[in-house]
């Protein structure tokens, strides 16, 4: 970023330097200080601009490898969670069919395993 502000910094400053031509004494030194006081300016902001822009990025970039990490580690535990509240709604099933008998509970306990995916 800061190689693409300087030639168009250096040609600002040729032709405000340029100007300053015409001028004679303390005006034209005030000019050429002028002139040089723009280009520094222009050559910090656009330091400062690219630093701010590889800052971001690197922030961007930490964000992201935090986000897949989170991600990552996060999977485990939502199926560690899906499986137990899966077995839980398996076993409340489960004791519902005990008020039936015979095959009706063996009908029951068959749904409650599919349902639930058991085997």
């Amino acid at each position: 970023m800061a190689g693409a502000f300087a030639p168009a910094s250096r040609a600002a400053h040729s032709v405000a330097k340029e100007k300053c031509d015409d001028k004679a004494g303390n005006a034209k030194d005030v000019c050429l200080k002028e002139a040089s006081a723009a280009a520094v300016t222009a050559k910090a902001d656009a330091k400062a601009a690219l630093k701010t822009s590889n800052a971001n990025q690197v922030a961007k970039d930490k964000v992201a490898a935090a986000r897949e990490t989170a991600r990552e580690k996060g999977a485990p535990a939502r199926q560690d969670g899906a499986n137990d509240k899966r077995n839980a709604g398996y076993a409340v099933a489960r004791e519902k069919c005990d008020k039936f008998a015979d095959d009706a509970k063996t009908a029951c306990i068959k749904e409650a395993k599919a349902r639930f995916g058991q085997s």
